[in-house]
């Protein structure tokens, strides 16, 4: 039996089929001042190809799986995705292949570099886009994705985006790879398709053979080879059950997330494109908590002006019809570099020069921003949230460029909501320890659980050597999350949480306990969330809450809440 992590539900029959990566040898050529015209026809012809598949193939295709292609599609369409590969072939005078090579692996890197996992997800759709420009240019013929055969499994090191969008599923019984995590496109694309699929499978292409019969289970992780009898059965009753699971949850869609004893929270979405929001209606959020705003700066070789942030931004109001949508202010620098911003590296950069203190230090890229969301709240309800805040003093500096904001806009006759809600993320230690003076200048609070971890407990959660301290249970987290929850309900103001960490069934009780009012995740968690919430009752979660403050051990902490949950099964 092979292990890896289960992202995507469900028990899988089937045979194998292996995709395995083309070895090419990339030959850096010098080539002649004549021949440059011709290197770049081929770039771009090579572009123009993939483009065309791609819309072609959007024709065929709706929902969720047009939106991801959409934005696929955005990339390959921006002109700045291969300037770096233009400049190498007219300034360096290298081959067409070479220079893809190298001028796409750099905007790779940008995205690598990246703590959003969102964002860094990015980057394995232009390593897609190189090597379908590179396949073009190489004139490779590649495996028909869309003629498999019935109750084939996939195996591959890793399934590109534009490979997932070619599968029938209809043929597809389940997806297998040794790289990826459960928010990349794959794992979203099987998600949506009801596709069991298993990541992070080590050696997965080497030991599965072609027409191997294998049996996997997206949410335990095991793959089994040749399954027994028993095996088979096994898995046989364990599907049954995920399509009672699934018929249950479908009960929750539209409902209102409230507890047995009445209580109401609302659940939110975190989006990081427009399009995402569409996602999050079909999933009935009730809003959306958290917009990354950065996918703006990622996908542009140049600052995004305010009239193209603008059109984003008017877009997800449009979409969300009335509903709360946040957007979470420019959230980059350090650790997430940008050639056009010109940053210096930086030893430690989740500790550096990022997110709120960039955009303080650089008022024009702060006000062109904060100008683009306050104009497009006049076509719906859009909040502003500032990430990174560390003391009040930060707070008060970044509404002031606000209102100088406001002031502009009032004198050139631009409407915006003057009502506009302005919160903070609650994500550095120090917030939270002062989150009762905080709560007293700004509308609401959202807690970054993936950074206030990292913070805590001094561990870079990205490190998969120390990963096993990087835990949302350690009593130290849980004691910063109440404070910044009291500290908001001392002035009476919304506090919500948009980390992984309010998507997780096993960790919702203790929110509900504590008193947080609003849950923003992945949107394809929302109804597994609300049968939580619908089925707790707020009073017992509060006993559960003040037990746990008192614990001293991650361990312990995460025992009780799981035996909480097993209890109320």
């Amino acid at each position: 039996m092979l292990k890896g992590n289960g992202v995507s539900a469900g028990i899988g029959f089937g045979k194998v089929v292996i995709l395995k990566k083309i070895e090419r040898k990339i030959e850096k050529k010098i080539i002649q001042k004549d021949q440059v015209g011709e290197e770049l026809k081929r770039v771009h012809e090579a572009l123009q190809e993939v483009i065309c598949e791609t819309e072609n193939h959007m024709k065929n295709i709706t929902g969720t799986e047009a939106d991801i292609m959409q934005a696929y599609l955005m990339i390959l369409q921006d002109p700045s995705l291969i300037s770096e590969t233009e400049n190498a072939i007219k300034n360096s005078n290298y081959n067409a292949e070479y220079a893809v090579e190298i001028g796409l692996n750099s905007v790779i890197q940008i995205f690598e570099n990246m703590d959003d996992k969102y964002m860094a997800s990015r980057a394995r759709d232009i390593l897609d886009i190189k090597n379908r420009l590179l396949g073009k240019l190489f004139e490779e013929e590649s495996i028909d994705l869309t003629k498999l055969n019935p109750n084939t499994i996939i195996v591959a090191e890793e399934l590109t985006t534009s490979e997932t969008a070619k599968l029938n599923f209809n043929n597809i019984s389940g997806i297998v790879t040794e790289l990826g995590g459960e928010n990349s496109h794959t794992s979203i694309m099987a998600r949506t398709h009801m596709i069991p699929a298993v990541t992070k499978v080590k050696d997965a292409t080497k030991i599965l053979k072609n027409d191997d019969n294998i049996a996997i289970n997206g949410t335990s992780g095991e793959i089994y080879i040749n399954p027994s009898e028993e095996e088979k059965q096994k898995l046989i009753e364990e599907e049954k059950k995920l399509e009672e699971e699934k018929v249950e949850l479908e009960k929750y869609r539209g409902k209102e997330s409230i507890t047995k004893d009445g209580v109401k929270v609302k659940l939110y979405a975190n989006i990081g494109l427009p399009s995402d929001a569409k996602i999050a209606i079909k999933n009935t959020a009730e809003g959306v908590g958290l917009f990354r705003s950065e996918f703006l700066y990622m996908d542009s070789d140049i600052m995004p002006s305010e009239e193209s942030q603008f059109t984003a931004y008017k877009e997800v109001a449009e979409i969300m019809e009335g509903k709360e949508a946040i957007i979470r202010t420019l959230d980059i620098g350090g650790d997430k570099d940008l050639k056009y911003l010109e940053l210096e590296k930086e030893a430690n950069p989740f500790l550096g020069y990022r997110a709120i203190r960039l955009c303080l230090d650089r008022p024009s890229i702060f006000k062109t921003q904060l100008r683009a969301i306050l104009r497009a709240s006049a076509f719906g309800k859009l909040a502003i949230m500032f990430p990174m805040i560390s003391s009040i003093d930060e707070l008060r500096e970044a509404k002031q460029v606000l209102e100088e904001c406001k002031k502009e806009l009032d004198n050139e006759n631009i409407e915006y909501d003057k009502n506009i809600q302005v919160g903070i993320m609650i994500e550095i230690p120090s917030a939270a320890l002062i989150a009762d003076k905080l709560a007293k200048e700004c509308d609401f609070f959202s807690i970054g659980t993936n950074d206030l971890i990292q913070y805590v407990v001094a561990v870079e959660r990205g490190n998969e050597k120390i990963s096993k301290l990087y835990t949302k249970y350690h009593p130290a987290v849980i004691k910063l999350i109440k404070n910044a929850i009291d500290g908001a309900h001392s002035s009476n103001i919304i506090c919500g949480m948009c980390g992984e960490a309010a998507g997780d069934p096993s960790f919702i009780p203790l929110l509900v306990g504590l008193g947080l009012d609003e849950f923003s995740m992945n949107s394809n968690s929302i109804l597994r969330a609300r049968k939580t919430i619908n089925n707790l009752n707020s009073e017992e979660c509060e006993k559960i809450s003040e037990e746990i403050i008192q614990m001293s051990s991650a361990k312990e902490v995460e025992k009780r809440l799981k035996e909480f949950m097993t209890n109320k099964k």
